[in-house]
């Protein structure tokens, strides 16, 4: 914490923060990735298994009303599963809350079940607001998510979570704007990973508010792809480049950022996401590799009297003007 403030960064890493929350989404380091077309073959001639669906983050709905497109729900309504992150906790009322704290209501599982079955949701905790309150207050939201049906995974004492006996996410942050023992880090995920198995990696890194990955991330990306067979981040709030690499003869997914997913957030800037599908199959050889990788941009947007409704949106010149590493996907 800084002045009060609850912040994962140092001082000049906050103050930074504040000037793209003021300026708007940062461009440096355009072009040090290359974002693959929407939709491409990672690995050809793989027979599609399981279909797997990520989303980017799900912000604090206050007590706003948020309904899905139809469109929307049909681009994941095959899925085997779906992951997402949930940045923040839910929390009764009267809980004491400073700046920054990320506070769900109750109802936001609601509105997560209207877009996909709680039973096939997979839900990673493991981000930088899991000790926003501490654990007594982090435990009871994890209870009221499993409740409700959802999959929940991120913390020491479920540190993965796997789809089947051939599929495990791992997870891991970064991350955390306070002292947290209890998350999942990214230092630890390596060791959770499952022999003859997919693993999926779901980190919470990178910075906030920019368009694309730093070097360094870029470089830890590139790491721990040498070690998952996917790796499919969040935690700067837009959309960054989804690549594909090569590691250990085949190819791989490495998407650096899904963005916001669903929001209350009425600044633009939160509003965008990344929506993907990747399927799953076996290799002639019979090894479980990523095949076909379909991904689209999704945008929370505000309606009249406070709700928002998510949707896709095609890639236009309007989205490319906003998000400049598609015009050559």
């Amino acid at each position: 914490m800084i002045f009060g403030i609850s912040t994962p960064y140092n001082l000049r890493e906050s103050i930074g923060w504040l000037i793209r929350n003021i300026a708007g989404l940062s461009g440096k380091n355009a072009g040090i990735v290359k974002c693959v077309p929407n939709s491409c073959i990672v690995n050809p001639g793989i027979s599609p298994q399981y279909k797997i669906t990520f989303v980017g983050d799900i912000g604090p709905t206050a007590k706003s009303r948020i309904t899905f497109d139809g469109g929307l729900k049909e681009f994941v309504r095959e899925s085997d599963c779906l992951i997402a992150n949930f940045a923040g906790t839910i929390v009764g009322a009267g809980q004491r809350v400073v700046p920054f704290d990320q506070p769900h209501v109750p109802s936001v599982r609601d509105i997560l079940a209207d877009f996909f079955p709680p039973e096939k949701t997979f839900i990673s905790v493991a981000n930088n607001h899991a000790g926003d309150f501490g654990k007594k207050v982090f435990l009871e939201s994890v209870e009221m998510l499993r409740s409700r049906g959802f999959k929940v995974f991120g913390w020491d004492e479920r540190p993965y979570a796997d789809v089947s006996h051939d599929i495990r996410f791992v997870n891991g942050t970064m991350w955390s704007n306070r002292p947290c023992d209890y998350v999942c880090r990214l230092e630890d995920s390596e060791r959770h990973i499952k022999g003859g198995a997919f693993n999926f990696l779901y980190p919470h890194f990178g910075y906030e508010l920019e368009l694309y990955p730093r070097p360094e991330i870029v470089a830890l990306g590139k790491k721990l792809i040498e070690k998952f067979d996917a790796v499919i981040g969040d935690h700067p709030h837009c959309p960054q480049p989804v690549t594909i690499v090569e590691a250990n003869g085949a190819k791989r997914v490495l998407a650096y950022s899904m963005g916001d997913f669903c929001t209350s957030e009425r600044m633009k800037k939160y509003q965008y996401g990344v929506i993907l599908k990747l399927e799953l199959g076996r290799s002639p050889a019979g090894k479980l590799l990523a095949g076909k990788i379909d991904w689209r941009f999704t945008r929370c947007e505000p309606l009249p009297g406070g709700d928002f409704h998510v949707k896709k949106k095609p890639l236009t010149s309007k989205i490319s003007g906003v998000f400049p590493f598609i015009e050559n996907a």
